[in-house]
């Protein structure tokens, strides 16, 4: 297997723990606003003290700090929306990135979708209306609902900038301007939100916070910076969609989320989207 595909493939299967953990911390006591921040702040204080930047390099640096602050504020709304609204409806509309991402490709970069990526998307867009119920919402659902639309998007946006950025500029690095991004806008929102408490209140709720910043958080973002460049905006994209099973496979297992025929039909329609996009890639990596 190309290792950028094996990169993205192994970064879509840390980023799909994300959900899971989230809830599972969130059960623990803590409100999203602290999870979102502890998602980043354990790799922020690993990374960001060793964050040198030259002069020639401070543009695309700004560029990652942008991008960093954005995504602090979308995962904040997502992991938000997986407290107020349906789990797998909130789960469907974060890991609608990859028709997004075509739609982004398309309108601001001028990339023309190929046959294949249109009949993907296609399939993606089945997928999520089979579970994604208008008519189950309340009325205080409405704005979670809809906030939870900026995650797809900015990581849409991630994604074609990532795959060809405009300046060279070492992944590590990239990594540590995006925390400081994180940060910038996380640790003040966390404050304002005014916690009950502010650790979890089991020893295993530490765990699951080691987990998060690590193995569905830092990890995958690594690889994320390494695979990106390598496969592409679009190879990216439609690999990642195997988040969207990881996530609602976990949530059955460790949760106990319903996993019903509709959503089992939609995960279905998910891997054959990435069969249909790259299928030497997709064959290889599940053998």
């Amino acid at each position: 297997m190309h290792s950028g595909n094996l990169f993205i493939i192994t970064a879509a299967i840390g980023f799909g723990l994300n959900p899971m953990l989230a809830q599972l911390i969130m059960s623990d006591g803590l409100n999203p606003e602290l999870v979102t921040l502890y998602r980043f702040l354990l790799p922020a204080l690993v990374l960001m003290p060793w964050l040198r930047l030259k002069r020639c390099q401070l543009t695309e640096a700004l560029r990652m700090f942008a991008f960093g602050m954005a995504n602090g504020v979308a995962m904040l709304a997502y992991f938000n929306a997986l407290s107020v609204i349906p789990v797998a409806q909130a789960i469907f509309i974060y890991y609608s990135y990859p028709v997004v991402s075509l739609l982004v490709g398309w309108s601001l970069y001028g990339k023309r979708p190929t046959t294949n990526s249109v009949i993907s998307a296609l399939l993606i867009i089945i997928a999520a209306s089979l579970v994604f119920q208008p008519q189950q919402f309340k009325s205080h659902q409405l704005w979670p609902t809809l906030s939870c639309f900026l995650a797809p998007l900015v990581f849409a946006l991630t994604i074609h900038y990532w795959s060809k950025p405009r300046n060279p500029l070492p992944p590590l690095q990239r990594m540590r301007c995006g925390l400081l991004g994180h940060m910038v806008v996380l640790v003040p929102l966390a404050i304002i939100s005014q916690p009950t408490v502010w650790l979890p209140s089991s020893n295993v709720g530490f765990l699951w916070i080691i987990a998060l910043a690590g193995i569905a958080t830092s990890l995958p973002q690594f690889l994320f910076t390494l695979g990106a460049p390598k496969v592409g905006a679009e190879k990216t994209s439609i690999a990642g969609a195997l988040e969207l099973v990881v996530a609602l496979i976990c949530g059955t297992l460790v949760l106990g989320n319903e996993l019903n025929h509709s959503t089992i039909v939609a995960m279905v329609l998910i891997l054959m989207a990435m069969q249909i996009r790259h299928p030497h890639h997709l064959t290889t990596a599940v053998s």
